[in-house]
């Protein structure tokens, strides 16, 4: 198995030929993606493959009347990659899919702006956290439109661009929550919304869609702009969302609310890895910089449940938890530091928008 992702290069003038290029360029691992989650909710969840295709395809409605050129892309996506757009459907509207009953804790985000920064920097940071059996159908998607914005990012095959940034200074990472508002529905699926927001042309206009889109399932957001350096975590849910500013340059969140924890469905969730890569990052409060922001990213305190998390099945490869991808985003240098699987093990490579 390789060390680093795969890379895909799009550019393309239309929706619909830079979603074939892409799907074309992953056409394996979005095949084995598909297979891999029919057999998770037929064993796991319960549902006939026709089942969870319909539920899917529920969502194309809401999403052909407010982000059409988006749709074209996963149509092409599903084109490029030879299956029908239901199962294409399947893998974008994943996190809504398996959010019920309860989902794992996925993700550790955080951002430091030019006030924390040794450098004057800003940096948009993730540690990936889920399923192991996705790991070798992650790829890394580098992308043009026919606007000139460049978007590089990482997401599961097949899906559309999850996390990262763009030429226009926007950058998104998120994580998991769950409240007690969340229901079964239909709504912006947040694969899609992602997309959307990494093609907004400014920090404005990205915010705009994370707190007005309708949704059925929460979701929290870790949004940066990198060219003014501002950021800001809002934690949203259907009907709402409430916000968490950055402080003194430091801003960080995981998997459970931080502004209302009334609304939390998930009260007994662990608080330790967002609160240990606060502590870390605070350590060194004015002076982070790229290397000390990667070892926080290998930490493991509270091991198997770190912020290198290492709570692994190695039975069923679609139980568990890993990290399975590390993100660090520096604006100012406008590069991307991407590494595959835990960062204790692997090695960060450098990816330039």
């Amino acid at each position: 198995m390789s060390d680093r992702f795969q890379l895909i290069k799009v550019k393309a003038d239309t929706a619909l030929e830079r979603g074939r290029q892409y799907g074309s360029q992953a056409k394996d691992k979005i095949q084995a993606g598909v297979e891999n989650y029919r057999r998770y909710f037929e064993e796991k969840q319960g549902y006939t493959w026709q089942e969870t295709k319909d539920y899917a395809a529920a969502y194309i409605p809401v999403i052909r009347e407010r982000m059409p050129e988006i749709l074209k892309e996963a149509q092409g996506i599903a084109e490029g990659a030879d299956i029908g757009l239901e199962e294409l459907m399947v893998l974008n509207t994943r996190y809504e899919l398996t959010q019920y009953p309860n989902k794992l804790p996925e993700c550790t985000t955080a951002a430091v702006l030019p006030a924390a920064s040794e450098d004057g920097g800003t940096y948009l940071i993730k540690n990936w956290d889920y399923r192991p059996g996705i790991l070798d159908k992650i790829v890394l998607v580098s992308l043009e439109d026919e606007n000139g914005t460049r978007v590089i990012g990482l997401t599961e095959a097949g899906q559309l661009i999850r996390e990262g940034f763009n030429s226009n200074g926007v950058g998104l990472c998120n994580n998991m929550i769950q409240s007690v508002y969340d229901k079964a529905g239909t709504g912006i699926p947040v694969t899609f919304l992602r997309r959307r927001v990494l093609a907004s042309r400014n920090f404005e206009e990205a915010y705009g869609w994370l707190i007005h889109s309708e949704r059925c399932v929460s979701n929290n957001m870790m949004l940066v702009d990198g060219r003014l350096g501002r950021a800001v975590d809002i934690e949203a849910y259907p009907g709402g969302s409430d916000h968490i500013w950055p402080k003194n340059g430091i801003v960080v969140h995981a998997n459970h609310f931080v502004v209302n924890p009334r609304i939390d469905a998930l009260k007994v969730r662990p608080k330790n890895r967002d609160n240990r890569l606060e502590y870390l990052l605070r350590l060194k409060e004015g002076k982070i910089n790229l290397a000390y922001i990667q070892e926080c990213m290998k930490d493991h305190e509270y091991y198997p449940q770190a912020v290198c998390n290492h709570c692994i099945d190695q039975e069923d490869s679609m139980k568990g938890l890993m990290t399975v991808a590390s993100l660090i985003v520096d604006f100012k240098n406008n590069t991307a530091y991407v590494c595959k699987g835990n960062p204790c093990k692997g090695e960060y490579y450098t990816y330039a928008l």
